[in-house]
């Protein structure tokens, strides 16, 4: 399946995420490396390219390295064209299909439709067939249709695609196909944002942008992972920007990479000059206008009779969190401009810019300072390094200053609890905090409510011909408390034990219940308990009559949070979860003397923390370990010896007893 696909300058919907901890990027800002093009309703038509396009021919070239590189396709040629004043987008693609499997993926065109805002012209579309040109333009055939995406992340849009399904492609063709998107979204108040694509996933012939500006208007450029420059020529009134990438490699990614590594090379365009410009363009959409009605003066005045300013603070946000449930109808203007305070708190949904600025509304109301932040949930501390444009920007939460002190908090983080001292925020880095007067990003701080899962087995050994009773105590604080309780308040209770007793069952197979499932939730201190109680049958071997028997203590927690990754070698970071911190204990009953080697190890390094200590007395073992991760990328010159120094962990993880009965 082939998309025409580009980055037009548009910034998207601030759409944030319903799931609290786990953001999740919808309908974001598109990534400058994204070649998705956003196009027209049903008004599609096909025209020769406006006379500003200059169209490229793409150069037949020989690649014997294909035939064993596994390609499906190759890239020829991807030209995009840009013209600012007229507000219209020239693409053409070249592709050669290079086997069947690159048939069924790349004999549909597939372009993305903004029905509010642009239109789409098709100019051709051709199969190249050794010398023959075969004609594939058939505007009778493309189908406009509204796809359900988003949905399971409960956001709902305008979004259409044009589908134009091609017939008769075969290995060995070349599909040459151009298109022109008229209109734009006017999101950035007039100004320009877009980038410039220096490399794909897949090896392209030539990559070029070709930028037409207007004389009057300044440009910014800012170069990511790339040094490239372009051709400027001036003509008339304009300015002409070309970028001219020519054999460009595939980029192959090697997974896991920290949340915030871009491993593309890019060139950022803007026209904003200083973040205090954003600044002024986010508060023209973050400033409610109208009145408060008359039910939410009520509720707020309901809230001003709290005691003290936290608790307005607190049960204003938890209202706001879990009362106004998470939704997004992103279409038209909805799509990058809250809706009013008062329609939030009317219909009860809205999504994290409604839900942001419904929340400021709030507090402003009760005499709290209080700012709308706009954040990055991809690029995160990477943002010091752009050039200010409102395109950095996927998700707004609020920054509330009570008695001297900073909170960063998320309207649509639900399930969390506790008092101001012990809520947490993602490590966003940077952030836009709109309020005038605002310059610069801000610095936001790593938070110091960090995560914490604690769990303890409690084993009652018996002799080698009855079953061992096991008990598990898990305490989690903080956002591991969160993601429990999350977890408790949407799934049954039945699927719960199912669900745990197969995770157990992966290190002891022969696992049964013994006890109902327990859950306890001290809100007050965000720390949420769980209890199981299991029973465990051949938990004892002996390798032979007579031998010692033996058995082994799983520490399924570490176990689960240390992850080898699949590339060793790597040119790029290693990203890890971060913070995370795991602590498992063990406590142990055994029916008389075993044998395990006693005493405290430790691993440490810039990445992680491990520590275990183990003893015994007669009848009774102990051991804890912890693990704890320092940094959220390791990088690539010391992946040495951090690969030597997790298998030193791995070595030391769980704990074997020997005995002779």
């Amino acid at each position: 399946m082939d998309e025409a696909q580009t980055r037009t300058g548009r910034a998207a919907a601030f759409a944030g995420s319903p799931s609290g901890r786990a953001f999740i990027l919808v309908l974001a800002f598109l990534m400058p490396w994204s070649h998705l093009a956003r196009a027209a309703g049903s008004s599609t038509s096909s025209a020769p390219p406006s006379a500003w396009v200059k169209p490229l021919n793409f150069q037949r070239a020989d690649h014997p390295e294909d035939a064993d590189s596994g390609l499906e396709s190759r890239l020829l040629l991807e030209d995009r064209q840009i013209n600012v004043a007229s507000n219209e987008t020239f693409l053409h693609f070249t592709r050669q299909i290079l086997t069947s499997e690159g048939v069924q993926n790349h004999s549909i065109i597939k372009v993305d439709l903004d029905p509010v805002h642009q239109s789409l012209v098709f100019h051709w579309v051709k199969i190249i067939r050794g010398t023959n040109s075969l004609n594939r333009l058939a505007l009778s055939q493309v189908q406009v249709t509204q796809p359900e995406r988003n949905l399971d992340q409960f956001l709902f849009d305008g979004r259409q695609f044009a589908v134009l399904p091609l017939e008769d492609v075969r290995p060995g063709d070349i599909l040459d196909y151009a298109l022109t998107l008229r209109g734009d979204e006017p999101v950035a108040a007039g100004k320009y944002t877009g980038s410039v694509p220096a490399q794909r996933h897949e090896p392209a012939d030539r990559l070029t942008t070709r930028l037409v500006w207007s004389q009057g208007r300044h440009l910014y450029t800012k170069n990511h992972g790339t040094e490239a420059a372009p051709v400027v020529v001036k003509k008339g009134g304009d300015t002409e920007f070309t970028w001219d990438f020519r054999d460009v490699s595939g980029l192959e990614e090697e997974e896991p990479l920290p949340v915030w590594y871009d491993p593309q090379p890019w060139v950022q365009l803007s026209e904003f000059p200083r973040w205090s410009e954003v600044n002024r363009w986010a508060l023209t959409l973050f400033t409610n206008a109208t009145t408060n009605s008359p039910e939410l003066a009520r509720q707020i005045n309901v809230w001003r009779q709290l005691p003290d300013p936290e608790q307005k603070i607190l049960a204003s946000l938890r209202f706001v969190q879990e009362e106004i449930r998470y939704m997004g109808v992103e279409s038209g203007s909805n799509a990058y401009t809250p809706s009013s305070p008062s329609s939030v708190f009317a219909r009860r949904f809205g999504d994290c810019k409604d839900k942001t600025l419904l929340y400021v509304t709030i507090l402003r109301a009760l005499g709290v300072a209080a700012a709308p932040v706009l954040v990055s949930t991809g690029h995160r501390k990477t943002l010091q390094d752009w050039h200010p444009t409102p395109a950095a920007f996927d998700h707004a939460i609020v920054q509330v200053v009570l008695d001297g002190q900073t909170y960063w908090l998320d309207p649509t983080a639900t399930y969390q609890r506790g008092p101001l001292s012990l809520r947490s925020w993602p490590g966003f880095g940077r952030g836009l905090v709109v309020r005038p007067g605002t310059t610069e990003l801000a610095v936001i701080p790593e938070s110091t409510v960090l995560p914490k899962t604690t769990v303890t087995d409690y084993f009652f050994v018996r002799v080698i011909t009855q079953p061992t009773d096991l008990k598990i105590v898990t305490v989690a604080e903080g956002p591991d408390a969160e993601r429990l309780r999350r977890q408790f308040a949407s799934t049954g209770r039945p699927a719960l034990v199912a669900q745990y007793l197969n995770d157990h069952a992966e290190f002891y197979p022969d696992i049964t219940t013994a006890a109902p499932l327990e859950f306890q939730d001290d809100q007050e201190a965000n720390q949420v308990t769980v209890t199981e109680y299991y029973q465990l049958g051949k938990f004892w071997t002996r390798s032979a009559p007579g031998a010692a028997v033996v058995f082994r203590f799983i520490s399924e927690n570490i176990d689960r949070a240390l992850r080898k990754p699949k590339v060793f070698f790597r040119s790029m970071p290693l990203g890890q979860t971060y913070p995370e911190h795991q602590v498992c204990r063990l406590d142990i009953t055994v029916p008389g003397a075993v044998n395990l080697e006693l005493g405290n190890k430790t691993v440490e390094n810039l990445a992680f923390h491990f520590h275990k200590t183990a003893g015994a007395t007669y009848r009774h073992i102990w051991a804890e370990e912890e693990y704890a991760t320092l940094t959220d990328a390791v990088p690539t010159e010391v992946m040495p010896d951090y690969l030597l120094e997790l298998d030193r962990v791995f070595d030391m993880l769980d704990l074997t007893v020997f005995a002779y009965y």
